[in-house]
């Protein structure tokens, strides 16, 4: 069966690139080292005691404290990441404390290269990244971290169980951020010794390493007294739809400001086109001569600032959940004590808003409408702001700990690799 889903691979692989080559047209890093993801780039084979695979921007700021970790006690990572936004977030946090590829593809004779040119001690996976051949190709232990999965994934990877239930065999362990999440992979045939609930990363955000001054700074440019709406991480016609309504958020908070981080870089000049054709006085992160007092909406057209700017702001929006996307992280505004307002589309997130709806500590949204309705009501109602703010820290702060546990697992691991060795 195995042979069968390569074979549909090796079609696909053309279409693979032209795709990159697309993509490329507003994100020109896309179409360079295009020759890692086939690792046929001529590098130098490596050791690493671990090897984290993070696919995007999302997974590799979850993975952040893991990593940073890791790299306190001296060991030697290899991040892979999928898209350039993911790679470009681990240039920006780790420099060359450690060394970056690109993930390659899933084909048989590109994971064996990959494993011929990395000795790995031990590879962990982060979230849901279930690729066949580069599971088997491992030469090392396999930990699949983080690891979530939602109703509709499940439903979806049920049919094709034939190929499934035999890569989720290959993983030493399945290290599940809930309970729920666990169960979806037992039912999907993990044997149950492997899998545990262990815990959601996430919740064990690092917010001391912010340069709170150069965000401060920012936020003078505009008017420091100036209350901020922040639309982190939307995607096509989210914009639209809440800019659409704005003015009246503008009639009941004067002066308000609203800050717009899209997800996707590629997008950065569509959505400063699209507030600007509304009739909004727009700036650029990247402009700084544009942060001004006169401005009603400010692009976010940077990465790795999400957090910072989340300590600027006054109320934020998590995208991804007014269109089919499943919605965004949401902890992250929490850690810098920002109420959080996202849409009814959550699935990503399902057992984070479960656990926040239950505390009373997030406003869920059905619409645009109601979304700026729900801003100028906590805005007429602080104590009703900061109970939201109150209670969302207290949910917080009761989930953390997976960090450590996860760490022991691979600590474990690389000790006994070390030992049958000797």
């Amino acid at each position: 069966m195995r042979f069968i889903y390569s074979i549909f691979l090796y079609i696909l692989t053309p279409f693979l690139i032209l795709r990159l080559w697309w993509k490329g047209r507003r994100l020109p890093a896309y179409r360079e080292r295009i020759a890692e993801r086939f690792c046929c780039d001529g590098a130098t084979p490596a050791n690493y005691d671990v090897w984290v695979h993070a696919v995007s921007l999302g997974e590799v700021i979850a993975v952040t404290p893991l990593i940073e970790a890791l790299l306190a006690k001296q060991y030697r990572l290899l991040i892979t990441t999928t898209t350039v936004t993911g790679a470009e977030r681990v240039r920006l946090q780790f420099a060359d404390r450690l060394t970056h590829r690109y993930f390659p593809y899933d084909l048989p004779g590109v994971t064996r290269r990959f494993f011929r040119m990395n000795q790995i001690r031990v590879g962990i996976i982060v979230e849901t990244e279930l690729w066949p051949n580069m599971i088997y190709a491992a030469n090392c232990p396999l930990l699949l971290i983080n690891a979530r999965l939602s109703e509709r994934s499940c439903r979806g990877y049920q049919k094709l169980t034939w190929l499934i239930k035999p890569v989720l065999n290959q993983f030493q362990a399945i290290m599940a951020q809930s309970e729920m999440d666990a169960r979806r992979f037992r039912d999907l045939g993990a044997d149950a010794s492997r899998v545990e609930a262990t815990g959601n990363v996430k919740f064990d955000l690092n917010t001391q390493d912010i340069d709170r001054e150069k965000y401060s700074q920012m936020q003078a440019l505009w008017g420091a007294e100036r209350r901020a709406l922040i639309l982190a991480s939307t995607h096509h016609d989210e914009e639209t739809q809440i800019l659409t309504q704005a003015k009246r958020l503008k009639d009941h908070i004067p002066g308000v400001l609203i800050l717009i981080a899209a997800r996707h870089p590629e997008r950065f000049q569509t959505v400063f086109s699209l507030a600007e054709s509304l009739g909004f006085n727009t700036g650029r992160r990247s402009q700084p001569e544009t942060l001004t007092p006169d401005k009603d909406v400010i692009i976010l057209d940077s990465l790795g600032e999400l957090l910072g700017f989340y300590s600027v702001s006054d109320y934020a929006f998590l995208g991804g959940s007014f269109v089919p996307v499943g919605g965004h992280n949401m902890l992250e505004a929490i850690a810098m004590q920002v109420p959080v307002l996202t849409g009814p589309q959550v699935h990503n997130f399902k057992s984070i808003v479960r656990d926040l709806k239950t505390a009373e500590a997030i406003v869920m949204v059905n619409d645009a409408d109601e979304l700026i309705s729900r801003v100028i009501e906590l805005e007429k109602n602080p104590a009703q702001r900061n109970r939201l703010i109150e209670q969302a820290t207290m949910v917080l702060e009761s989930n953390k700990g997976a960090l450590s546990r996860y760490l022991d697992k691979i600590e474990s691991i690389i000790k006994t690799s070390a030992v049958s060795r000797q």
